[in-house]
C-alpha cells in the first residue's frame, strides 16, 4: 500500500514538516529521537515510515511500542488500523483481558503496543517472544518513566535482543 492511500485514509493531503522529517531520519539505519508538541501528528510520524521495516514473511512481533498509558496504547492501534494495511496490530495493557492478549499472542501481531508492566509481564510468563523484534518505540518515554515504569523499561530493552533500531518520542520540551 502506498502512503499517498494511507494519508487519504485520514483525510490528509501531504505530510507536515516535522512528519517529513520523521520519515526520513526513521529510513536511515540510525536511532531517532522525535520531540514535538501533542496534537502535532507524531504517531503517523512514525508509524508510516515504520511500514517499510515490517516483512510480511515473518509471523511473530517485529516492532515493539511502549506507552506510558492504555488510552496512548488504543489511540495508536486505532490510527494503525485507519491506515488499513495488511499488518496486525494488537495491545496489551492493565485492565485489558489477560484472555483476550494470550490468545492474540499465540498468533502474535507484526506491531504490539503496550504498557510496560503489561509487557513486561507477557515477557516474564513467556506469552510473547520478542525473538524477532528489531525494532522498538518508546512513545512518551519521558511520560513512562515519570510513571514509575523504569525498571520494566530496562527489563524489557534488555529482553529485546536483536534490536536494529530504537525511536523514542516525546511530547515534551527538552529546554
Amino acid at each position: 500500500m502506498d502512503f499517498q492511500t494511507i494519508l487519504s485514509n485520514f483525510n490528509i493531503t501531504e505530510l507536515n514538516e516535522m512528519q517529513k522529517a520523521s520519515m526520513e531520519a526513521i529510513s536511515k539505519p540510525n536511532d531517532v529521537v522525535l520531540i514535538s508538541p501533542t496534537g502535532s501528528g507524531k504517531t503517523l510520524a512514525f508509524l508510516l515510515p515504520i511500514l517499510e521495516l515490517l516483512n510480511s514473511e515473518i509471523e511473530e512481533v517485529q516492532i515493539l511500542i511502549l506507552v506510558p498509558t492504555r488510552e496512548l496504547a488504543i489511540q495508536i492501534e486505532k490510527v494503525f488500523k485507519q491506515m488499513s494495511t495488511l499488518f496486525k496490530i494488537n495491545c496489551c495493557y492493565g485492565g485489558h483481558s489477560m484472555t483476550t492478549e494470550i490468545n492474540n499472542l499465540l498468533h502474535p501481531p507484526a506491531i504490539l503496543v503496550g504498557t510496560p508492566g503489561r509487557v513486561a509481564h507477557h515477557i516474564r510468563h513467556k506469552s510473547l517472544s520478542l525473538k524477532s523484534t528489531k525494532t522498538l518505540i518508546l512513545d512518551e518515554f519521558d511520560k513512562s518513566l515519570e510513571f514509575g515504569f523504569k525498571a520494566e523499561m530496562e527489563y524489557i530493552i534488555e529482553s529485546c535482543r536483536f534490536l536494529k533500531k530504537r525511536i523514542l518520542t516525546s511530547a515534551t520540551s527538552l529546554d
